[in-house]
């Protein structure tokens, strides 16, 4: 048998008060049941705890080196139900989660940022990725949760999708582009440039190729493909490429001039524009997400929509990035 928990806590009380009727009043027992609780704790040990005489108690040898392991043993149990309740409570943890490259600087990474607020504790991780990918790491649990382009996710599958809303890119060139001055574009025209883009789902490829009239054997023109905002922006105002994205993304670069927006002609009403991603929050469905993770969840459909929103009304208004 093991010693329980109420003994060990009893142990404690008594060497603290030395005096049978006292410890028993803070345990709120009688002294006979109280006294039956250290003679069991001693019985179960097989050692002496405590010397009794008629005036107080007194603690033996063996006693004082179990009450050090008893003590730390309670601290520890103490220390485990604190933790217990801050999980709980979506105050600690670890959370890794997973974006497309354009969702993480739009919405994902200002979520974190605003859940920050709430989890002091909690550390997060953001894996920047296409959905493809995101959708191995998430079956390989690297990640919990991600939040991306559903095009090429299969509807069925140990995972649940929620969509959440979604956005559309355009087209953007430097300042300095021969494009710039006029600020429209014909599709017909999309052939002949140079694209620089995240990784294109298949579907959103063949939207676009029609669009333009180019068959589904015919390849994009896209010169850059990188994961990266950052490589992306940097490889654009440096070239003559123009880059497919939401000019949410490049706020500060078009409102000093540095980028432009193309208005492609076929492309109005946005309703007519192919390159539309389906933004879906997903995650393992047979897994119990912990409390903070489903604070985190809860937050997502909070922002999603009125980002979303705001992502939209800059496509349609960019002047409005000044």
């Amino acid at each position: 048998m093991q010693p329980t928990f109420k003994e060990l806590q009893h142990l404690v009380i008594l060497a603290e008060e030395c005096h049978f009727a006292r410890a028993a009043q803070r345990a709120f027992l009688s002294q006979s049941a109280f006294s039956r609780s250290i003679g069991a704790l001693e019985t179960t040990l097989g050692l002496r705890l405590f010397d009794r005489d008629s005036r107080r108690v007194y603690i033996t040898a063996d006693g004082e080196r179990i009450l050090k392991l008893a003590r730390r043993t309670l601290a520890s149990a103490t220390d485990l139900a604190r933790e217990a309740q801050l999980l709980r409570d979506g105050e600690v943890g670890h959370l890794a989660i997973g974006s497309g490259p354009y969702t993480s600087s739009m919405l994902t990474a200002p979520i974190i940022s605003a859940a920050r607020r709430s989890f002091r504790n909690v550390q997060f991780r953001l894996d920047v990725d296409h959905s493809a990918a995101l959708l191995k790491r998430l079956e390989d649990e690297e990640i919990h949760v991600f939040l991306s382009d559903v095009h090429e996710i299969p509807a069925s599958g140990p995972w649940a999708i929620e969509r959440l809303g979604s956005y559309h890119s355009t087209v953007l060139c430097r300042a300095g582009h021969a494009l710039a001055a006029c600020g429209t574009l014909d599709i017909a025209q999309l052939p002949q440039l140079e694209l620089a883009s995240v990784h294109i789902p298949l579907p959103l490829r063949q939207r676009l190729a029609q669009a333009w009239g180019g068959g589904q054997s015919q390849p994009l023109p896209i010169v850059f493909e990188c994961e990266s905002v950052a490589a992306l922006r940097d490889f654009v105002l440096h070239s003559d490429a123009v880059v497919i994205a939401p000019p949410a993304l490049f706020q500060h670069e078009l409102a000093t001039g540095l980028l432009t927006q193309l208005a492609v002609r076929q492309w109005s009403p946005v309703e007519r524009n192919p390159m539309r991603v389906d933004l879906g929050m997903v995650w393992l469905a047979d897994r119990t997400p912990t409390s903070a993770m489903r604070m985190l969840m809860d937050l997502v459909r909070r922002e999603a929509g009125p980002r979303l929103h705001e992502v939209a009304r800059l496509l349609q208004h960019p002047d409005d990035a000044a």
